[in-house]
């Protein structure tokens, strides 16, 4: 009995280390399979990378000699699609490509100025030539680098980096990675900093009036609170030429800029809704009063669980800016001011010149559209330019919603929304 009991633990044992093994064997081919296609996608996420800050240089090499509009829209168009197509290869690389900033920025607005070119009618001047060669140069530069350290991978003088967390001491590869040549090479690379009306320009766009001192900012967030400046505390502040500080009072947090009180934010929990949403469009009413925000218009308002939300705008001369909205809710428990944002509220008066009349305007609607009632606005171009529109809200042949605006400077088509 002993000896059959002996073999039994025996076979079982010889069962089980095999299976340990093959188990072992399936994981360690398993493993293998994933790091080669983790691998081969880096390298092709690489290529790619390569391939588009080529193209981009080469298609920014070609603007100066282009002489008509139509040429100029098509380098413009095709920079703009080889910038988001680097943009996008560099951003799957496997490593954090938030510390080549300034690669990305490049990239971001090189693609940009070249979207902001697109369709303005004419050839390029002598600015935008001279502005399209300095990014041509730094995308051959960024091209000619990339190339450099591709023949360097491929000399294996340097390790493509992986996302995969190894034991220390085991499986690890010694030697320089290409996220740590990236980033020593963008250190010495000079961004291009251009001035145009685009997402990415140069051009510093502050609200105007004076200063705030740091014991002026703390006077006016414990004002604007309802507080003494003892109550409160510094919770962080922002690097940079703004300074701006965000203090803290228990559950509410006030960020102010050097301009004044730029957002108020509240996190405690409001159990349950006992006021209107009449009564609480009154409480945001005094609250704005009170702080000297007057002659503002209700553009928008909604109701989220127990919070009540509402977007002011200004009125110029009869004209709503929608794009520079205040926004706040109310606590619908007892009123009080819940959130506050006036990050994009502007209370300065805007030079706008409205050139061309209403029915000037239509004459750049498409034929098909059918009820086309218009109201006048001013709009935000992407660079933050304002742009005096006529906004048309109309239908098409098929009953959609469609709304065009119609620049009242040139009379061409602004934007487009369809469903709006």
């Amino acid at each position: 009995m002993r000896k059959k009991t002996k073999i039994l633990l025996i076979s079982y044992l010889s069962v089980l280390v095999i299976a340990l093994g093959l188990y072992a064997w399936a994981g360690q081919w398993g493993l293998g399979w994933y790091r080669r296609t983790a691998e081969e996608s880096a390298s092709l996420a690489y290529e790619e990378t390569v391939r588009a800050v080529q193209t981009l240089s080469a298609v920014l090499e070609q603007s100066p000699y282009a002489a008509d509009s139509d040429m100029c829209d098509r380098i413009c168009c095709e920079a703009y699609a080889s910038a988001a197509a680097a943009e996008s290869a560099l951003s799957t690389l496997p490593f954090s490509t938030w510390e080549l900033e300034q690669l990305s920025g490049f990239l971001n607005t090189a693609g940009d100025y070249a979207h902001s070119l697109c369709g303005q009618g004419q050839p390029f001047t002598q600015r935008q030539r001279r502005e399209l060669r300095e990014l041509s140069d730094a995308a051959g530069d960024f091209s000619q680098r990339l190339l450099e350290l591709r023949q360097s991978l491929q000399d294996r003088e340097l390790a493509m980096d992986s996302r995969e967390k190894r034991l220390r001491n085991v499986g690890t590869e010694t030697g320089p990675r290409l996220s740590e040549e990236l980033k020593r090479w963008e250190d010495g690379f000079d961004p291009v900093e251009l001035r145009y009306d685009g997402a990415y320009g140069a051009e510093e766009k502050k609200k105007s009036g004076g200063l705030l001192t740091e014991e002026e900012m703390l006077a006016a967030a414990a004002a604007f609170a309802g507080l003494s400046p003892e109550e409160l505390c510094l919770d962080y502040q922002a690097e940079g030429g703004e300074g701006r500080r965000c203090y803290r009072a228990e559950e509410a947090w006030i960020s102010v800029g050097r301009g004044g009180v730029e957002s108020y934010s509240c996190s405690r929990l409001v159990p349950e809704a006992a006021l209107t949403m009449e009564q609480a469009e009154k409480k945001a009413e005094a609250f704005l009063k009170t702080h000297g925000y007057e002659d503002l218009q209700l553009l928008e308002q909604s109701q989220s669980a127990c919070l009540a939300l509402f977007s002011y705008v200004r009125e110029q001369d009869g004209v709503l800016c929608p794009e520079d909205p205040l926004r706040l809710s109310i606590a619908l428990d007892d009123g009080s001011l819940y959130s506050f944002d006036a990050t994009k509220f502007d209370p300065e008066p805007i030079q706008v010149t409205w050139a061309v009349e209403e029915d000037g305007a239509r004459e750049a609607l498409p034929a098909s559209l059918r009820e086309a009632s218009c109201v006048r606005m001013i709009l935000r171009s992407p660079g933050g330019r304002p742009v005096p529109c006529y906004v048309f809200s109309a239908r098409d042949e098929d009953g959609r919603a469609v709304e065009i605006s119609v620049s009242a400077e040139s009379g061409k088509q602004f934007r487009i929304r369809v469903g709006a």
